[in-house]
């Protein structure tokens, strides 16, 4: 079972699988021809040689009868003689009585034949029907098997170009049909790293064709399914996004019990500079706004929920799972803060009012999910940490970051955040008062790692 498991994991190219294939089928072919002509020929030059010697034979016993019953053996030798020299195939020709008694022989020639060349034939001579003695051949068929020998040659280099020209053309066929497979596996280790535009193999009129033709209808719509998540994106979070792409089949998503940080953040006095702004310096601003928001929340993992007018809603290890959620949230806030900054003194230059903030944030147990029917749904995070940051934010300083008991004592937050004394503030819907801690500062090394983001994003705004 273990063999058995092993070969199952063993790799074989396909390239080989075909190439082996079609070579065991070649030499089984050319195997099977080859020893059936070897066979045929081999016989073919067996029944002419035996023809031949039998005709010799049958000649010279026809033409010695007479000279055999005269005993003329001077005649007998002549023919024997004449016989040899015509025919050097011939070692040996003799003349037997009836008796196989020895009448008359030719010489031995000199050619030393293999034994396995050398041939015995012996045909009786007949006069008026009865025997008068016998004819003994010895024919040597060294000549005849040298012939065998080199017309084997000839079929063995004519067999083993056909075979060598057969085992090309496999190997070309095998890389014709693996080639594309091996380009599109190296097609599909892109894709995996992220590249939806690579370069396919060329199409044929063929299955690897029709396999390219389906690889590059998968693309298109892996492209289409990013198209609408960058759109999506622009619009929503891309972690929700996300989210809503990879559950199509699912009519929505439901309400889940998910623990992390809600940062509210809100325009001071945003009505007044709405009356005394354009609509088109209104729009300036909230775009740039939005822009900073969406930049600090992604830096620290963070998803852009909701714009709620000049405020919006800003959510930590809600959509995915961040274990450090807390100080993820007060880093954001913190460069939010300073991007602001930056914008405002840029604003100043221009002769523009500058522009103050709120923030609020709180940690704890909501509700992450779709409401809403069939027809129209929304996307939704709701729960009493939810509404005790928005209070917070409402009630915190200006251009400071409040945070709540929850968020100071996170594990992720311990001895990272210098703040305020508490506030107590009382929160609609509360009896007991809560505590508002408003930031002052991170750990030394939280603020090299603002200083140096803050510095980035300010290039890249001037880009």
């Amino acid at each position: 079972m273990q063999n058995i498991h092993f070969l199952k994991k063993l790799r074989f190219p396909l390239f080989w699988q075909i190439l082996l294939a079609m070579a065991f089928t070649l030499s089984l072919t050319i195997g099977i021809i080859w020893a059936y002509l070897g066979h045929n020929l081999n016989h073919l030059l067996q029944q002419q040689t035996d023809t031949f010697a039998n005709t010799i034979t049958q000649q010279a016993a026809d033409s010695a009868a007479e000279m055999v019953m005269a005993s003329d053996q001077l005649a007998i030798m002549s023919m024997l003689d004449n016989l040899v020299s015509k025919n050097t195939s011939i070692r040996q020709i003799r003349v037997l009585d009836d008796k196989q008694q020895l009448i008359a022989q030719s010489p031995l020639t000199r050619t030393r034949a293999r034994p396995q060349n050398v041939n015995r034939y012996t045909t009786p001579i007949l006069f008026h029907d009865v025997q008068a003695g016998s004819i003994s051949l010895v024919l040597d068929n060294s000549a005849i098997r040298d012939s065998l020998i080199q017309t084997r040659k000839v079929l063995g280099g004519i067999v083993f170009s056909i075979g060598l020209m057969a085992l090309v053309i496999s190997a070309w066929l095998a890389n014709n049909l693996s080639s594309p497979l091996k380009r599109l596996q190296k097609v599909a280790a892109e894709v995996a790293n992220g590249n939806l535009n690579p370069q396919l193999p060329d199409t044929k009129n063929d299955e690897v064709g029709d396999l390219v033709n389906d690889f590059d209808d998968m693309l298109q719509g892996l492209r289409d399914k990013e198209s609408i998540e960058h759109k999506f994106s622009s619009y929503i979070s891309k972690d929700i996004a996300r989210g809503i792409l990879a559950n199509l089949n699912s009519n929505k998503t439901p309400l889940r019990s998910v623990y992390g940080s809600v940062l509210f953040v809100d325009i001071v006095g945003f009505t007044q500079l709405s009356e005394r702004s354009k609509p088109s310096e209104i729009t300036d601003i909230l775009n740039h706004y939005y822009f900073i928001l969406h930049q600090a929340a992604k830096m620290y993992r963070g998803s852009v929920d909701n714009y709620i007018g000049d405020g919006a809603m800003l959510t930590f290890g809600v959509h995915k799972e961040d274990n450090k959620h807390s100080i993820n949230a007060i880093c954001s806030a913190q460069i939010f803060l300073r991007l602001t900054d930056l914008m405002n003194a840029q604003r100043k230059e221009k002769g523009l009012p500058s522009l103050d903030f709120r923030l609020g944030l709180h940690c704890g147990e909501m509700l992450a999910g779709t409401i809403g029917s069939s027809e129209r749904m929304q996307l939704t995070i709701t729960g009493d940490s939810v509404n005790l940051a928005a209070r917070m934010c409402e009630q915190a300083q200006m251009n400071t970051l409040m945070i709540s008991d929850d968020v100071l004592n996170h594990p992720s937050t311990l001895g990272l955040v210098v703040t305020e004394p508490p506030v107590k503030l009382q929160i609609k819907g509360k009896q007991n008062a809560v505590n508002g801690h408003n930031v002052i500062r991170l750990a030394p090394k939280f603020n090299r790692l603002l200083m140096q983001q803050e510095a980035e994003m300010e290039a890249m705004q001037y880009e």
